[in-house]
Order: C-alpha cells, then structure tokens, then sequence
C-alpha cells in the first residue's frame, strides 16, 4: 500500500497513523516482525506528512487512546511539543508487564540523553 499517495489531507493521516499504530502492536504482540514493519512504514509515512503541514498537534488526541500501542506511538512523535504529557504516558507504559514497557523506557532513556532526533 502507498500511503503517500492516499493521504491527501490531515484527517486521512490521522486515520493511518491510528490504524497503522493499532496494528503495528498487534504484530509485535504476535511477534510478526515483518508485519509490524509494514506497518511501521505506515506509522512513519503518515506522521511525516502531519508534521510536513505543521499538524503535529492533532496526534494529541492519541494519548488517551484504549490501544497501548497508538498512545506508545503518539507520544515518541510528540515528545517535543508536548514533553510532560508525552513522558507520563512512555512512564506509564514502561511500568506495565506488556511488551512495549522496554520500548518505552528505551524512549525516554534516550529521550533524557538527548539522542532522539525527529
């Protein structure tokens, strides 16, 4: 699927980024690493078209979503614009028993350094 090509506007971004988040979870949960990958091209490609329209903002509502992995998502990309928000829920999620508690507590390990780049 090219994503660019269908992403016309900030709505149908948000859409594959919810989507693609959602899904990119379930394959790790399932331990698809080559599904998770697709989707995570998906999560990438969507996210640079929200920022590239100055929309990041509109990721904000992805930090109380139900689903670990589209909060987990929403708040690396918006670690920036919305830091103590973002760390709460990385935290959050880095406390949990799930597989994504290392992911997240990498994300602020390196966050905290510096050494994420966006």
């Amino acid at each position: 699927m090219d994503t660019m090509k269908k992403v016309k506007d900030i709505e149908t971004a948000l859409a594959f980024f919810a989507e693609a988040s959602f899904k990119q979870a379930q394959a790790t949960e399932q331990g698809d690493y080559k599904t998770g990958n697709k989707y995570y091209d998906i999560i990438v490609k969507a996210t640079t078209f929200i920022k590239n329209v100055n929309a990041i903002d509109s990721l904000h509502q992805y930090l109380s979503n139900p689903s670990v992995g589209v909060r987990m998502w929403a708040a690396y990309y918006l670690l920036n614009a919305y830091e103590k928000e973002s760390v709460k829920v990385l935290e959050e999620i880095s406390k949990s028993s799930s597989i994504y508690a290392l992911t997240a507590d990498t994300t602020l390990s390196e966050w905290r350094k510096g050494s994420l780049e966006f």
